[in-house]
């Protein structure tokens, strides 16, 4: 649905402009951006994932404030070393940031689950509960 939104405003825009203008705009949006627009569309329950998308038992909040808090029955030692404690949007992008301070993205994928970057390391992905 919010992709026949996003097609619908680039035709009523394409009317008006230039068509290399809107194929440059088009094609500069980042994959995830027609997914995700806001915190709201963000925030709850996610499940943690490793590669193949195994599930680590972790569940992590995204509270619609920015704060993001890791359950205490987490295992994963990666992941609680990370220790996630706020998130950001940004240019359709998730953006985690741990307790000490450092970040990692993670892109939205057709499924609706977020994927870390892959230049960033191993493998990790959050589905929706």
């Amino acid at each position: 649905m919010r992709l026949s939104l996003v097609f619908d405003t680039c035709q009523s825009v394409a009317r008006r402009l230039p068509s290399a203008l809107v194929i440059s705009l088009i094609t500069s949006l980042p994959a995830g951006a027609a997914l995700a627009q806001s915190r709201g569309d963000v925030a709850g329950r996610y499940a943690v994932l490793r590669a193949e998308d195994k599930d680590t038992g972790c569940m992590l909040t995204l509270q619609a404030g920015g704060k993001a808090q890791l359950a205490p029955a987490c295992r994963d030692n990666g992941i609680v070393i990370f220790d996630p404690v706020s998130w950001s949007l940004d240019r359709g992008r998730l953006v985690l940031k741990a307790r000490k301070g450092h970040n990692t993205k993670f892109d939205r994928d057709p499924r609706g689950f977020w994927r870390r970057d892959a230049k960033e390391g191993k493998p990790l992905a959050l589905r929706p509960m």
